[in-house]
């Protein structure tokens, strides 16, 4: 495969656990990028449900950002291995996540630096994001979301499922086709979390 300095593609390995545990391998990823993780502890299981109810109907599941996977385990209980494709930005995080889930096809690297994965992926999926778009570097942040619109607009079916610890959107779009709706808001999670979808508007999907 090329550019494996930029992102790697795990499978199919043996299943096992890290050395370590999924809190202290967070506080360890946390430590050395804090902007790129957003929070010091990692996401409950009542946010993980949540947000996992969302992908409901989707017969293919993007995740960005897994990092010690709490919502990709849930992804995977609730939707099958198979249907997944992961993403996450720390190699270590991926290994692992990979060892846990055989399954599912995981891939190491920034997400714009896959936008061939990600734009190559059927109509009926779904993107289910714990990136932290407000705290991300502008270097990361812009590409990203330019990866994640150009996503969304080329089918109508497709949606992101994102959460974040502000009242504001997660991110602000650059064009009208698409659009934020709040959903649940998780008051157990530490911070407390609301989780969004953006998808396309009426207007921008065809008649």
């Amino acid at each position: 495969m090329a550019a494996w300095e930029k992102a790697t593609v795990y499978g199919l390995h043996p299943r096992g656990l890290h050395a370590a545990g999924t809190s202290a391998r967070f506080l360890l990823h946390y430590l050395r990028s804090p902007a790129i993780i957003g929070a010091i502890v990692p996401s409950s299981a009542a946010l993980a449900r949540a947000m996992s109810r969302h992908a409901r109907g989707y017969a293919h599941i993007l995740e960005f950002g897994a990092g010690t996977g709490t919502i990709t385990q849930q992804l995977a209980h609730d939707h099958g291995e198979p249907c997944l494709t992961i993403f996450e930005l720390d190699s270590r995080l991926a290994r692992a996540l990979a060892r846990r889930h055989a399954h599912a096809t995981v891939w190491d690297g920034c997400l714009h630096e896959r936008a061939d994965i990600v734009l190559g992926q059927p109509a009926d999926c779904v993107a289910v994001s714990s990136l932290p778009f407000r705290s991300l570097p502008a270097s990361v942040r812009v590409p990203t979301i330019e990866v994640v619109e150009a996503f969304l607009t080329a089918h109508p079916a497709r949606m992101l499922v994102q959460y974040t610890y502000g009242l504001r959107p997660p991110f602000d779009v650059s064009t009208p086709r698409l659009a934020w709706t709040r959903h649940d808001r998780v008051w157990t999670n530490v911070p407390p979390a609301s989780v969004w979808t953006l998808r396309q508007t009426l207007a921008a999907t065809p008649a």
